[in-house]
């Protein structure tokens, strides 16, 4: 299974948001010269790694420490502008897909399927003060 996350942004707690945004979604192709460049400098992919390996310790049945991390990590994406909140949001919230293939031989890939595993919890979106 591979995770894929998804944000989503709301006005209060009282549901989850009708839209999602994919963080960093995978590139379908890179150039030559961009696949060189990611093999020597990409700290970006390095956290999504890591945001991927406490997605896959939730899949397992970890504890709440790996929820919460991957929580921090997308907050500090917003907090540094990655990620545009669409006003007038105080909360996000993540979900966590699984892409997965089954039913197939080992040495092919079957039909590609995905669900959603996890919905996190709200979280107080920061500097929310400064976009009323």
């Amino acid at each position: 299974m591979s995770p894929r996350f998804d944000l989503g942004f709301a006005v209060d707690e009282a549901n989850l948001p009708a839209e999602w945004i994919p963080f960093r979604p995978l590139h379908e192709r890179l150039s030559l010269w961009s696949a060189l460049k990611h093999l020597a400098h990409n700290p970006r992919w390095n956290e999504l790694l890591f945001m991927n390996s406490c997605a896959e310790r939730l899949f397992e049945g970890g504890d709440i420490f790996y929820r919460e991390e991957i929580a921090q990590h997308l907050l500090m994406a917003i907090e540094s502008g990655e990620i545009a909140v669409k006003n007038p949001a105080h909360f996000m919230c993540f979900r966590i897909r699984a892409i997965y293939s089954d039913d197939a031989p080992a040495h092919c890939i079957g039909p590609i399927k995905e669900e959603v595993v996890l919905y996190s919890g709200f979280y107080a979106l920061p500097n929310k003060g400064q976009r009323l």
